[in-house]
């Protein structure tokens, strides 16, 4: 190939990336304003607003957990200002749902920035085309979680590292770390950058200094806080070692590896299943759903199959930053699995741009001149597929939450602003725009109202025992909806 015609080529997968970046942004924008903030969303976001109307940090408050603040404050803070920027809380909760689609869409660009700058234009494309569509990348650039801010840190900073900039990408680490712990996990791969861009012994030693010295003292006010109230550090995590406060995720169950469970909910994650969990396919009564699972195993299958064409590929570049990128991050999901469950798939967000790139090497490998067009017209379809699921799922998900606005619009205009709620799960103080407490009977006591909806589909952990609710309903029922089936009770009796 001559020059012009590479010039050419170049310059057409160029331009091929611009689109799906383009692509990308308008489906994430599109969908995040039908979003219903829903799961640890509300609890970011009720964090949010607690800071932006008290002014502080939350410690002990009832805002959706049992358990005290203790996360990275960073994400909640960028929510936060918006909420005094604009002052109308309806405002500001339309705003907020557009922070992770923005983040999303800058960890694409710096992601084919970064990818072209270590390998080339071609397999950048390609890593663009599974990164933008993976299931797993899509939600977590709509839904509010910190995933997508903690994304574009991360690979902010293996950018700046592979420019050479060890200050700007130690900065990048250092903001990483204040949004996720999970952050610090890119730091191998960091530091394998300095060493192997270093002239001398000398010129590593101090690009490594600077990459692991710059990030701790970024986070250590947080990290001091948290041991100061908490007793560790980097609360709850390895809690066994600093003795802190005590924390329901503490243990460890080794029995989790050998269950069947690890791969299917680590599969059904990857590819959009809500919290991984299988089950979720029957949330809804869909014609043929049996039919739609097989076709939808297939057409994952096909499309994850490059990774396993990947390790026939021909001389892959960077073997070793890539592992060092990819290990850390999947021997952080088996420790969340050990710890805290199997649905943890989003922990390896930020190591999916380096599984993008092996992704890339056998999607090349597999287009082979005889079959390529028939093996493109295969990965549009199941894109197209992938596109059509997350907007079904973000759609049908914000009408059920729709369905309970009387509800949530009854307590917020006839109960007082400090009213304490019985609820469970994290979505219901969000919504009601009250503390809450947790659905037992040590706590009924301490509430003035409990919230009642035995069938909320959305979320499973509102239903309440029926020990509870027997005592529930010896108070006074101040608000029935019959269609919904949610209840209130005053507490107070």
């Amino acid at each position: 190939m001559d020059d012009s015609k590479k010039l050419k080529s170049i310059s057409s997968y160029s331009k091929l990336s611009a689109c799906i970046i383009i692509l990308f942004s308008a489906i994430v924008f599109s969908l995040a304003f039908f979003y219903h903030i829903s799961g640890d969303a509300c609890w970011h976001a009720s964090v949010s607003r607690f800071i932006a109307e008290e002014k502080k940090l939350p410690l002990n408050e009832n805002l959706g957990r049992d358990e005290p603040f203790w996360a990275p404050p960073l994400f909640h803070l960028t929510q936060a200002l918006i909420y005094i920027i604009f002052g109308n809380m309806n405002i500001a909760d339309i705003i907020i749902k557009f922070i992770s689609p923005l983040f999303a869409i800058l960890t694409i660009i710096f992601s084919y920035l970064s990818i072209k700058k270590i390998f080339d234009g071609k397999i950048a494309f390609y890593s663009l085309l599974f990164l933008a569509f993976i299931p797993l990348f899509m939600d977590y650039s709509i839904f509010g979680y910190v995933e997508s801010m903690l994304a574009f840190f991360v690979i902010a900073s293996i950018y700046f590292a592979i420019s050479k900039k060890n200050v700007m990408a130690s900065l990048f680490l250092g903001l990483g770390i204040l949004t996720k712990y999970n952050a610090v996990f890119i730091m191998p791969a960091l530091l394998y950058i300095a060493y192997k861009n270093s002239k001398s012994k000398k010129d590593a030693i101090k690009s490594m200094l600077i990459i692991l010295i710059i990030p701790l003292i970024i986070a250590s006010p947080w990290l001091i806080r948290n041991w100061i109230v908490l007793g560790n550090p980097v609360w709850p995590f390895i809690n066994f070692i600093f003795n802190g406060v005590p924390s329901k995720f503490s243990g460890f169950d080794f029995n989790r590896f050998t269950s069947i469970n690890l791969i299917t909910y680590a599969y059904a994650g990857f590819f959009g299943i809500p919290d991984g969990n299988p089950k979720a396919l029957f949330f809804f009564e869909i014609p043929y759903i049996n039919q739609l699972i097989i076709l939808g195993i297939i057409a994952t299958l096909i499309f994850i199959s490059p990774l396993i064409f990947a390790f026939f590929a021909k001389k892959i570049k960077n073997k070793a930053l890539l592992a060092l990128w990819i290990i850390p991050y999947i021997f952080l999901f088996l420790l969340y699995v050990g710890n805290v469950g199997f649905s943890v798939t989003r922990i390896i967000m930020p190591a999916i741009p380096a599984i993008a790139v092996l992704w890339a090497y056998g999607f090349g490998e597999m287009l082979k001149p005889k079959y390529k067009k028939l093996i493109l017209a295969f990965f549009i379809l199941i894109i197209s597929a992938f596109i059509f699921a997350e907007s079904a799922k973000i759609i049908i998900a914000a009408n059920m939450w729709k369905s309970y606005n009387d509800d949530f619009g009854w307590i917020k205009a006839n109960t007082a602003k400090n009213s304490i709620f019985m609820a469970g799960g994290q979505c219901i103080p969000y919504n009601i725009e009250r503390l809450s407490v947790s659905p037992n009977i040590e706590n009924l006591k301490k509430s003035d109202y409990a919230f009642i909806s035995q069938n909320f589909k959305l979320d499973k952990r509102v239903a309440i025992n029926n020990t509870l609710l027997t005592e529930i309903k010896k108070g006074k029922l101040v608000y029935k909806n019959n269609k919904t089936g949610t209840e209130i009770y005053s507490s107070k009796h």
